[in-house]
């Protein structure tokens, strides 16, 4: 199944409400000034005080396109707000210059960014942020004149999870922004580190079901939320890097611990699970201990072979739109 950009404008203009109601549930009003490089303008902006982020969105903002900003700083506290990410779609038809779109996966429809990241700052850009993101939920998006691009998929526009999920990406756009601007430079290399980035979501794959582009999009919360339980209960050196999930540290900087999350209980992403544990835990000095993170219990003849290679399953599920982790005081870190 191919994922595809919306190009009518009905089905635009009903995918941007669906979007724009979703993200407004639970949301405070505010007006208040909305500021980018060069000018500003007075807005009514939505405030998220679960997922501390604000939104604005409108359709007659920006020409042939919606406009849809969002930002965290709190409007009860700032009354000159920053853009940090916009998503902005097309009215109708095809352009590739909008960094946001509505994908349709089936009958589910998607949105999605494409890296496009503004700033008016030197190395604020699509292939710096691509490359600083490579685990980002990227997925093969095929347009009408035959043209394939990569996009991130943030969220189906009417899933529950869909605050947190926009959430999560706004914040990284705001990690990696603040990087390039202080000076810093993100690392490619895959050597154990005793810093942490928080995951972007999923994996790479050309072609997949709708179901499977969504669970994808709740990766980066599951390792997020996993490492922020690990920290409550008093683990400091946690880390990931562009391999590996996260992984623990010892006082010598070796990985101890090393964790994979999947979104599914398929069985290829089991066995995929397996292979990176194996794979990625053979380049460490002494062999870490290996966990696997799912949302469920695998099957018992799964959990017989996981155990036969030393591996150990922690399970989570969802519960109102969050990761409720089902085992973690009885995992050994």
């Amino acid at each position: 199944m191919s994922l595809n950009p919306m190009t009518l404008r009905r089905d635009n203009a009903r995918a941007f409400r669906i979007f724009r109601a979703r993200m407004n549930e639970g949301c405070h009003r505010f007006q208040r000034e909305i500021g980018w490089q060069g000018g500003y303008l007075t807005h009514t902006v939505n405030w998220n005080p679960r997922e501390k982020i604000w939104s604005v969105f409108d359709p007659e903002a920006a020409q042939g396109r919606y406009w849809c900003a969002f930002g965290t700083q709190d409007p009860r506290e700032h009354q000159m707000l920053d853009i940090v990410m916009e998503c902005n779609s097309p009215l109708k038809g095809v352009n590739r210059r909008c960094a946001g779109a509505f994908l349709k996966a089936g009958q589910q429809v998607f949105v999605a960014h494409s890296g496009k990241i503004g700033g008016g700052r030197k190395g604020i850009g699509k292939s710096s942020f691509v490359e600083s993101y490579p685990h980002g939920n990227w997925q093969i998006v095929e347009w009408p004149d035959e043209v394939l691009t990569e996009m991130v998929i943030i969220g189906r526009i009417n899933s529950k999870r869909l605050p947190k999920q926009l959430a999560h990406i706004v914040r990284e756009v705001e990690k990696f922004k603040s990087s390039v601007t202080s000076g810093g430079k993100r690392s490619n290399q895959t050597i154990p580190r005793s810093t942490f980035s928080p995951e972007f979501a999923g994996q790479r794959r050309s072609y997949r079901v709708a179901r499977d582009i969504e669970s994808s999009c709740d990766h980066g919360l599951v390792v997020n939320l996993l490492k922020r339980c690990l920290k409550r209960r008093g683990i400091k050196m946690l880390a990931n890097d562009r391999a590996r999930d996260l992984y623990i540290l010892s006082k010598g900087q070796r990985i101890r611990i090393l964790f994979e999350v999947k979104t599914d209980l398929s069985t290829s992403s089991i066995y995929q699970g397996i292979g990176q544990l194996i794979y990625h835990g053979a380049s460490a000095e002494k062999s870490p201990h290996r966990i696997l993170v799912l949302p469920g219990e695998p099957t018992a003849e799964t959990q017989k072979v996981l155990a036969q290679i030393g591996i150990e399953v922690l399970r989570y599920k969802w519960e109102d739109g969050n990761a409720v982790f089902q085992n973690l005081e009885n995992i050994r870190v």
